[in-house]
């Protein structure tokens, strides 16, 4: 972890329960029970040369179902502040923050925004808008889409997709009346068994059109969870394990292309007396209307791992000379 994020210019991105151990004690939270803990997490992370990671906080609340629902919104809210304070108080810390609703629908979301806690510090920008985002969440699908025509699964993916984005947008513009100006989603996919509506099942669709609206609008981070269950299973999409695979392959297609487009490590200061260069990338492009088009990407993955390796190698043996 020191190498791969202390060392770079690699952010983690982390969730983080700050209800403490039931993970749902907002009260407590907000009267300081739990400072230490905030404050021994962050100065763990510093120590280790990631205080600039993001924290997902709570790691996600939910605004009217199961133990996070957050049942007085201004501990919530006041919670939230007073970990933020904590951490950013440790010499170095430098956090980024997100507010991480995992309904669509408003809510008490206006009165658990941290931001207006007499305990936000003074000073910190608004955290980063980061909802959880599934197909399923378009309402579109009927139990069993098992019998549909590909036309017709395809016109519901279409119609699923106008109403995830009308939601997207309601959160976006939650934000722009507050001048919270960053956006993201922290959990987002499809899934072969959803909760709370039935999904798309195996979606390449919502995964394009979602990367390509969050590029587009120069979001913050993403998180891809390719799960085969909302309630648990796997969660990856590399090496391919699940039912989704049009849905993995097109996320590994996009991501993949964006890698190429952009450096890796950032070595325009290295002011070191080492003379030894390493080209990195190179990675393959599948060709168009190729069958296997997920063999050369899967290669590419493998491929950025061994640079990503490679560079911390290096990192290191810097830091011994």
């Amino acid at each position: 972890m020191e190498r791969l994020f202390g060392n770079s210019s690699r952010q983690l991105a982390i969730a983080y329960e700050f209800g403490g151990p039931n993970r749902n004690e907002y009260g407590r939270a907000a009267s300081g029970e739990f400072d230490a803990d905030y404050r021994n997490f962050a100065q763990q992370l510093v120590d280790r040369g990631m205080g600039d990671s993001i924290i997902r906080m709570s790691h996600e609340f939910n605004l009217s179902w199961n133990s996070k629902y957050p049942s007085d919104p201004q501990n919530y809210a006041d919670g939230f502040a007073r970990c933020v304070d904590v951490m950013q108080s440790v010499s170095g810390a430098n956090f980024d923050f997100c507010f991480s609703p995992a309904r669509n629908r408003l809510g008490v979301a206006p009165d658990a925004w941290p931001v207006d806690s007499a305990q936000w510090p003074s000073g910190e920008p608004a955290p980063i808008i980061t909802p959880s985002l599934y197909d399923s969440e378009g309402g579109t699908y009927p139990d069993d889409i098992s019998g549909l025509s590909d036309s017709e699964l395809e016109q519901l993916w279409q119609d699923a997709w106008v109403v995830i984005l009308d939601k997207i947008q309601m959160w976006e513009n939650f934000g722009a009346e507050r001048g919270a100006n960053r956006f993201g989603t922290a959990e987002w996919g499809v899934a072969t068994n959803a909760y709370p509506n039935p999904s798309g099942g195996d979606n390449p669709y919502f995964v394009e059109k979602l990367l390509d609206y969050g590029i587009s609008q120069g979001w913050e981070l993403q998180a891809y969870w390719n799960t085969a269950s909302a309630s648990g299973g796997s969660h990856q999409i590399h090496p391919d394990s699940t039912a989704l695979t049009d849905a993995s392959n097109m996320y590994q297609s996009i991501v993949s292309q964006q890698l190429t487009n952009t450096s890796t490590d950032d070595t325009s200061s290295d002011t070191t007396d080492d003379t030894s260069t390493s080209t990195y990338g190179g990675y393959n492009t599948p060709q168009a209307g190729s069958n296997d088009w997920h063999i050369p990407l899967n290669e590419n993955f493998e491929s950025i791992e061994a640079d990503i390796q490679d560079l911390a190698d290096r990192i290191n043996n810097l830091e011994q000379t």
